[in-house]
């Protein structure tokens, strides 16, 4: 779309005032403080071109805003502005164009009536079982192992020294490893070999790299690993029962503390379930709706997922320089990859937007404030993130994003007629 902006006389002297000041506060001027030297000093000092470029800049971004403000277009990205600075000068209007990428039209099919239905899952008795098994572990406690060798479950500390090819490879050794037996943080039968051993033993076996190996050089590879068991420890579960129960949930008894949990469990695939079922509603629309995806929002998206790729990295505190070495990627190949999901994120938000637009669904700007809080405060490390959440696109990106999150709760309203319930096994 090409926006024509007239600036009246008026604003373009307003702009050359802005120039000159910001000039004078920039450049250092003999005889003069910051911010004092007059006109013709600035234009002698820094040429009339300098002042010329600094109006435009300013009369530009401001009456282009300006002009925005006037209509309900939402562009995607910075417009191409056409000007002659030949037309600008003090005490005269002037007018130059702005062409800008706004939101193609998408072209809806069905998004209701679906073929399908809200599944919820029943809560079983094993489900339960395993949250009280988590809380047993979490409520045990370790000791001595003393008169029987090692067994699987057992934390054992050990030394060990590995060689390939009757040579020692970096990371195949360790003056004191902690592990869990047969929790799998070795290579496939590694832990195995310590069943059976004895505190202060020393054995010797081989073993063979896996073909998938992070370690290029080491898959497939067999290997050999000298390794003494240093020290052995169980774990002590506390008795299920009642006191156990009241330990862990304000509960009178271990029934009580089942049904806490069975209740619990009911309620969490009561929201996963209406997830699933958003996620089904959300494809089902996407593939009945039509639309040229923009290419600036895909490329804009691939820039988002990779600022939430990084952001994620950073956690681990892992670098993405790191990343792509150990992903053996390029900055371009990971490009080319998130391509495709961002091509379908794109296509979903333009179709969930004209839906929104179609049932009188918005957001409103002070759910768009929270949500730009929200963003910083996770991601607080982001100063790019910063500059785009506080754009007028960026914005517009996150009141798009809002107001398909309340469409997509209220589709499934009305699929479901209510909200969901929890689902239990006796249903």
């Amino acid at each position: 779309m090409v926006l024509e902006i007239d600036v009246p006389a008026a604003e373009v002297d307003r702009h050359f005032a802005t120039a000159y000041r910001h000039l004078a506060e920039r450049t250092k001027v003999p005889g003069f403080r910051p911010g004092k030297a007059p006109r013709h000093l600035i234009d002698r000092v820094v040429g009339r071109g300098s002042v010329l470029a600094e109006a435009i800049d300013h009369l530009v971004n401001a009456s282009y805003d300006s002009a925005l403000d006037q209509t309900t277009i939402i562009p995607l990205d910075q417009p191409e502005v056409e000007i002659d600075p030949a037309t600008v000068s003090e005490g005269a209007g002037v007018r130059f164009t702005a062409t800008v990428a706004v939101r193609p039209e998408v072209t809806l099919g069905a998004y209701t009536d679906y073929p399908f239905s809200i599944e919820r899952e029943p809560v079983t008795e094993a489900q339960v079982d395993a949250v009280i098994g988590e809380l047993r572990d979490q409520q045990s406690t370790l000791h001595p192992v003393d008169g029987r060798p090692a067994a699987p479950r057992d934390l054992a500390s050990v030394k060990f020294v590995g060689s390939v090819d009757g040579k020692p490879f970096e990371g195949g050794s360790a003056d004191r490893l902690p592990l869990v037996i047969g929790e799998g943080r070795m290579i496939a039968g590694w832990e195995e070999q310590l069943v059976g051993m004895a505190i202060g033993e020393t054995k010797t076996f081989g073993v063979t790299f896996p073909d998938d190996y992070r370690v290029e050089a080491l898959r497939g590879k067999p290997a050999e690993f000298e390794v003494t068991l240093l020290d052995l420890r169980e774990r002590q579960f506390p008795e299920l029962d009642d006191e156990f129960a009241r330990s862990v949930g304000e509960v009178a008894d271990l029934d009580a503390l089942r049904t806490e949990l069975r209740d619990a469990l009911g309620r969490r695939e009561g929201a996963e379930s209406r997830h699933r079922f958003a996620d089904r509603i959300i494809d089902f629309a996407t593939a009945n709706a039509s639309v040229e995806l923009p290419e600036v929002m895909i490329a804009n998206e691939v820039e988002i997922m990779r600022d939430e790729l990084r952001s994620r990295l950073s956690a681990q505190r892992i670098g993405m320089e790191r990343y792509l070495e150990l992903a053996r990627q390029t900055p371009e190949e990971l490009a080319t990859e998130l391509r495709e999901p961002a091509s379908r994120r794109v296509k979903s938000l333009l179709v969930l937007s004209a839906i929104a637009e179609k049932e009188g669904i918005d957001a409103t700007d002070a759910e768009i404030d929270a949500e730009v809080a929200d963003q910083l405060a996770r991601y607080p490390e982001e100063p790019r993130l910063l500059e785009y959440l506080s754009s007028r696109r960026g914005r517009a990106y996150l009141r798009m994003t809002l107001r398909n999150r309340t469409l997509v709760e209220t589709l499934i309203d009305r699929a479901t007629g209510v909200s969901t319930a929890p689902a239990t096994e006796s249903e």
